[in-house]
């Protein structure tokens, strides 16, 4: 596709602001957790499941997405995705039950599942030579912030305004995604390039057999469920068990994805001077520190502690996520667009996992918290190690 600077500066612009609606979209409304279960007198358990059944159906519509986009083309999967999430939206803004909650979140996982594909698709149609890289870095980072600053927002929200203000958020800003699409999007696969969802299918296949792409998923899974763990049983510890506000919780949550991410950018520093494989294993050895820091208070459920090691487990997730996710996407250099498909799948569904079995635990002490993180941990260790002993088969 032949494209003109400034056209290619908006695709520079808008193919993060796409990717960012996945990034708020999970949990924004965290802090708000513990008053919508009591307004629709819905479990901890029931409620923590919003956030699973959003991860659930985020991996179900990511390849849901990926071949409509690879199919039709990618304004009118984008479209059809933001559409969908903007109805979403209000259906959970107005919701008078947690069914309909539920329901809500579970379209809106889907409907974002089209936000991360299309604006990595657009980006490989449209941004070519250097700049390409540049970009890439402008989407992760569009991405990875929302997680972050999202439930301090969102806690904000909750004491100022009330918790269904964090879904009249989400549709104001599905909105105005929406509106710079319309407006200024192209099509940028053209007809001949277009491929039946058969072939999609069979990229997915051949991905699957490759071992180096199953234990590196694997990793990146329990790296995604380590950081985002504490969103999904934090607001219950910190406000209904401790007695903080909602505001305080996003600052936890806040500190907790700082520190995930100034891992990220020292990573990035290191990563010219330092293996990757060797950066991982330093990774690793936060996670454990990290774990090992938790369970100190052993029989108490002590927040400093608590919140110290997750933190220190999260810093270390800059080191694993980020060296795992490039070797995995080396992998299949020439079927890119597919693999990330389904690697996110993938990634989101391990997440859902490890959210709903977190979801149903009671965590009455450190101790069962800091298990939660060496069983994630035990988990990171089996894919490393398979990724070294492949390693080693294939020198050998």
């Amino acid at each position: 596709m032949v494209t003109n600077k400034r056209y290619e500066n908006f695709i520079v612009f808008l193919a993060p602001l796409i990717n960012s609606v996945g990034g708020i979209a999970i949990d924004l409304y965290a802090p708000s957790i513990p008053s919508i279960g009591r307004e629709l007198d819905a479990s901890p358990s029931l409620m923590q499941n919003t956030i699973t059944i959003t991860l659930l159906c985020y991996a179900i519509g990511q390849l849901f997405f990926g071949i409509l986009a690879d199919a039709k083309g990618r304004r009118p999967a984008v479209i059809l995705g933001l559409g969908l999430f903007l109805g979403a939206s209000v259906m959970a803004a107005t919701s008078s039950s947690i069914d309909m909650l539920l329901a809500a979140r579970a379209l809106q996982g889907f409907a974002i599942g089209a936000c991360q594909v299309v604006a990595r698709a657009v980006l490989v149609d449209t941004v070519k030579g250097p700049r390409f890289t540049v970009a890439i870095i402008y989407l992760s980072l569009a991405f990875g912030l929302g997680p972050v600053i999202a439930p301090y927002i969102g806690g904000a929200i909750e004491v100022h305004f009330g918790w269904r203000y964090n879904f009249v958020l989400y549709a104001v800003y599905g909105l105005v995604v929406l509106a710079f699409v319309m407006a200024g999007l192209k099509e940028s696969l053209p007809v001949e390039r277009r491929m039946p969802p058969f072939q999609t299918l069979a990229g997915y296949r051949a991905i699957l057999i490759s071992h180096n792409f199953r234990s590196s998923v694997i990793i990146l899974g329990a790296s995604f469920s380590a950081f985002l763990l504490w969103n999904v049983i934090g607001p219950y510890i910190v406000q209904d068990r401790l007695g903080h506000s909602a505001q305080y919780f996003g600052t936890t949550a806040l500190g907790v994805g700082a520190c995930y991410l100034t891992g990220t950018l020292i990573n990035r520093c290191l990563i010219k001077f330092i293996a990757s494989g060797a950066l991982m294993w330093a990774g690793a050895a936060l996670f454990v520190i990290g774990a090992s820091v938790i369970a100190s208070s052993a029989n108490e459920l002590r927040l400093p502690t608590a919140l110290a090691g997750i933190m220190l487990i999260a810093f270390g997730q800059g080191f694993i996520f980020s060296n795992a996710l490039a070797r995995s996407m080396s992998l299949f250099p020439d079927r890119a667009g597919v693999a990330a498909s389904l690697q996110g799948c993938l990634m989101l569904a391990f997440g859902s996992a490890a959210c709903a079995i977190a979801s149903s635990l009671p965590l009455p002490t450190n101790l069962a918290i800091a298990g939660l993180f060496f069983a994630l941990f035990v988990v990171t260790l089996i894919g490393m190690l398979s990724l070294d002993l492949s390693r080693k088969a294939v020198i050998a």
